[in-house]
């Protein structure tokens, strides 16, 4: 991945020396886009491993209104706590085991076997620290990338500048050089890395984290209803 990364990071560098076809002051120039986004993405190959690059890109879906699943897993997973403490503080231990039994979730299934053993704090403990460690060891990697990518978004949104300043000064001796339009895309590099890395995933980052504390947030909560019903069984 980290050799893709660089190769990706060289060939940033490349086409931002090609001829931009310079022609009239626009808003949108598809050559510094390009520099923006596959420089942004060179530096997720580079500093992470295929599975937290992948799921550094997946988590896009997250912002997008249909494809939502960690946040709506985290809604299913609370639901689903509650109904099994419901039943087992009913003393319908057979439906609570019913629910432990077809959930898809490892914390339902723990939750069950903590009870059915009546563990102690002590172990209960121990394994929802387990499972945080988990949720934050999948997805924070990816977290951290939005984040990195929040500041590294204007840096490559001046690589793109800088090269098309280059090339803007080794052809000042043309006659038909339009200077206002070569500035113009030039500088539109660095409006789109800023833009990027502050309206896009500065905020994607922020919103992530948001998810990641309320799926550890269902953790803490499914420990204590742990800890709370054996207590009752054992009074």
């Amino acid at each position: 991945m980290q050799i893709l990364g660089l190769a990706m990071l060289g060939f940033v560098v490349w086409f931002g020396f090609r001829d931009r076809g310079v022609a009239q002051v626009s808003p949108f120039d598809v050559h510094a886009l390009i520099m923006v986004t596959v420089g942004s993405a060179a530096a997720v190959v580079v500093s992470s491993s295929t599975s937290t690059a992948l799921r550094t890109i997946a988590c896009l879906r997250e912002i997008l209104p249909g494809f939502r699943v960690f946040g709506r897993q985290t809604k299913a997973m609370e639901e689903e706590r509650a109904q099994l403490c419901a039943a087992w503080g009913e003393g319908k231990k057979s439906r609570a085991l019913e629910i432990g039994e077809k959930s898809t979730y490892s914390a339902s299934k723990k939750m069950v076997e903590l009870l059915l053993s009546r563990s102690p704090q002590e172990a209960s403990s121990k394994v929802f620290l387990e499972l945080r460690h988990d949720e934050i060891g999948r997805w924070q990697p990816a977290i951290n990338n939005w984040e990195m990518l929040s500041k590294l978004g204007p840096s490559f949104g001046m690589v793109g500048t800088i090269t098309g300043m280059i090339q803007l000064f080794r052809n000042m001796s043309a006659e038909n050089l339009n200077i206002g339009a070569s500035m113009s895309l030039a500088l539109l590099a660095t409006l789109y890395g800023v833009a990027f890395g502050a309206g896009v995933a500065g905020p994607i980052g922020h919103y992530l984290n948001g998810l990641l504390d309320e799926r550890l947030g269902f953790l803490e909560r499914c420990e204590k209803s742990v800890n709370e019903l054996v207590s009752r069984v054992v009074v």
